[in-house]
């Protein structure tokens, strides 16, 4: 016989921590060590100005969430070529993992 015939798991236990102040210090902490990692590769938009990384709170009903984006038109692009928020995430020790499931760098 296994030493855990049924577990049983707490949802709302989880949802709690899921919605908690204290996960979304970590995981704000994370996404601006993302943002600063971003920010040290010293790429600037077209005027001369450094390119613009913002963190910004995105939740969803079931949890905190914190992006980290360009939201500059040059973003994109500066994406497609340089891979800025994708490397500056791996710099930080996140695994990333694009829409090819597949493809985790």
């Amino acid at each position: 016989m296994s030493a855990f015939e049924r577990i049983e798991i707490d949802y709302e236990g989880v949802a709690e921590v899921l919605r908690s102040p204290e996960l979304h210090a970590v995981v704000q902490a994370v996404a601006e060590q993302v943002a600063d990692a971003a920010r040290g590769r010293g790429l600037r938009v077209e005027s001369g100005d450094p390119l613009p990384v913002e963190v910004f709170d995105d939740p969803s009903p079931s949890r905190v969430g914190v992006t980290v984006a360009v939201r500059h038109p040059a973003g994109v692009g500066m994406e497609a070529h340089h891979g800025v928020l994708k490397r500056a995430a791996a710099d930080t020790g996140l695994t990333v993992a694009g829409l090819d499931p597949d493809e985790v760098r």
